[in-house]
């Protein structure tokens, strides 16, 4: 089962989708976009858990 990741879901306007297999792998590819189309310097463990808070599996 995939896991999936909606920027709008975490509060946004942006409409960047992530999928993924594991959480992991979908943390990196939120961590990446996160630091290329929104200057995050990081996701500090407080993010971390907000963004876990709105993944969904499909």
């Amino acid at each position: 089962m995939s896991k999936i990741f909606n920027c709008k879901d975490f509060g946004g306007t942006c409409n960047w989708k992530g999928q993924a297999e594991t959480l992991e792998d979908l943390l990196k590819k939120i961590s990446k976009h996160g630091a290329i189309k929104h200057n995050m310097k990081g996701m500090t463990e407080e993010m971390r858990v907000k963004i876990i808070n709105v993944i969904r599996d499909q």
